[in-house]
């Protein structure tokens, strides 16, 4: 599931900036259902929505690729269900490249973020239409939400990629082991927070911090729930693996 999808007859493929961009169906209908409240506003709001995760998912994934090009990697784009993928953008020897690389997706997010909140900001602002101001609404909250989630220590999100990174280089024996305990704990504490925002029986103590109290939603439990559930199975194999099976790094700890 969190692998680069079959390519089907309804792919939308095109070059970009140098670089390979492939859209699966699966992309469309999954952006639909995280904005179906949009709805309630009227269909052109949720055609508009579609667009904005398109368009910010998009500058996200060229963060990766163009600074993994920087370091010498190439790499090709994927928009899927679940998001997005920079294909061998991170393929790099060295550690702290990666990590770059890793951090460039949320960092070109909060980028563009801020661009949209300083035009819309400028004095003498016209009047726009409702649809301007839905979506400039989406854009910041796609691109600041979507990229501080990002960065949460949950594989196979950038930021669990980091924290795995970080973990191999503090411990190289137990490393990798421990960044996927943490990814499912992690995954998994959020996973029953959301959960328990969606039944109206949120935790007392964390109702009104700004960022948990917007995870809510089916789409989000299942989403934190098969991270937990993806996480828990490496820490599984991690755990498992004989100490002959095991790489350099594990006996240079």
């Amino acid at each position: 599931m969190f692998f680069e999808p079959e390519r089907t007859p309804y792919d939308l493929n095109w070059r970009m900036l140098g670089t390979w961009v492939r859209v699966h169906p699966f992309f469309w209908l999954f952006s639909a259902i995280l904005g179906w409240d949009t709805l309630e506003e009227g269909f052109s709001f949720l055609i508009l929505w579609i667009v904005c995760v398109f368009v910010s998912i998009l500058i996200h994934e060229f963060g990766h690729v163009l600074v993994g090009r920087l370091f010498g990697s190439s790499g090709h784009i994927v928009l899927y269900s679940l998001g997005g993928l920079a294909i061998g953008s991170s393929s790099l020897p060295n550690r702290w490249q990666r990590i770059a690389v890793y951090l460039a997706g949320p960092v070109a997010g909060f980028l563009f973020c801020g661009l949209v909140y300083a035009a819309w900001m400028l004095p003498e602002n016209p009047p726009v239409s409702p649809l301007a101001r839905a979506a400039v609404g989406f854009l910041l909250w796609i691109n600041l939400g979507w990229g501080i989630m990002n960065l949460l220590p949950i594989w196979p999100l950038d930021g669990g990629r980091v924290s795995r990174e970080l973990c191999e280089w503090l411990d190289p024996a137990r490393g990798t082991r421990t960044a996927y305990g943490i990814s499912m704990v992690v995954a998994g504490l959020l996973a029953v927070n959301a959960a328990l925002i969606t039944m109206k029986r949120p935790i007392p103590a964390l109702e009104h911090v700004p960022f948990l109290k917007d995870l809510h939603g089916w789409y989000i439990v299942l989403l934190f729930g098969l991270f937990a559930f993806d996480s828990y199975q490496r820490f599984q194999q991690e755990s498992s693996r004989r100490p002959w099976d095991r790489g350099e790094d594990y006996w240079k700890g």
